[in-house]
């Protein structure tokens, strides 16, 4: 199982990072290790882990080079995700210019809510984060800088997608820090599809 991601696919949260808009998508990879369906999200220690709420794609079929017309064929369900991420070290990395992998991988940077069958009508609904009652991110597929079906199918030129992978699409504006004893609800069209305590050691 394959875990991938999509940087800056919403232009207020590449803005909100301080960077430019991207004109081709910017992929990259977690491991399958950092997967976790825990409703316990632990803290590494010493670190600032930032959320990241996300649509998430199951595929339930593979494929190679996978045209736009067909793409949602290859998607069995969906889910809501948390794409965790240690900013400090990624913007580090990013300054000099190197892959920021670590700041991405590590044990349940990659949260998942539950799976649930593949219906369009569901994941065009808005979806949200809410931190201890309070609402901190809002997307919706409509204000994606590339639409899942162009995701899908140019990352399937580089790479082949196996059953049971999954496509963490991008995150909206609003990410920040995660502390110990944050709430989280992971939330869609008013729906809790996902509810999430943050403890540090």
């Amino acid at each position: 199982m394959n875990i991938f991601c999509v940087g800056q696919n919403y232009a207020k949260h590449a803005k909100e990072l301080g960077n430019e808009v991207p004109k081709e998508p910017v992929y990259f990879q977690k491991t399958s290790s950092s997967l976790s369906t825990e409703k316990t999200i632990t803290l590494p220690a010493g670190k600032v882990i930032h959320h990241e709420i996300e649509l998430v794609m199951v595929f339930g079929r593979g494929g190679h080079t996978i045209s736009q017309q067909s793409a949602m064929d290859h998607i069995s369900h969906w889910c809501l995700g948390l794409d965790l991420t240690d900013r400090p070290r990624q913007n580090e990395m990013r300054e000099k210019g190197l892959p920021w992998f670590d700041a991405k991988t590590f044990p349940g940077a990659a949260v998942i809510a539950g799976r649930e069958p593949f219906d369009e009508s569901e994941i065009e609904k808005d979806f949200w984060l809410s931190k201890n009652g309070e609402e901190v991110q809002r997307g919706n597929v409509d204000d994606m800088v590339f639409d899942i079906v162009t995701l899908i199918s140019r990352l399937s030129k580089i790479v082949t997608f196996g059953e049971g992978d999954l496509l963490f699409t991008g995150t909206p504006s609003g990410v920040g820090p995660l502390n110990d004893g944050d709430e989280l609800e992971l939330i869609s069209g008013g729906d809790v599809k996902g509810s999430f305590t943050v403890t540090s050691p």
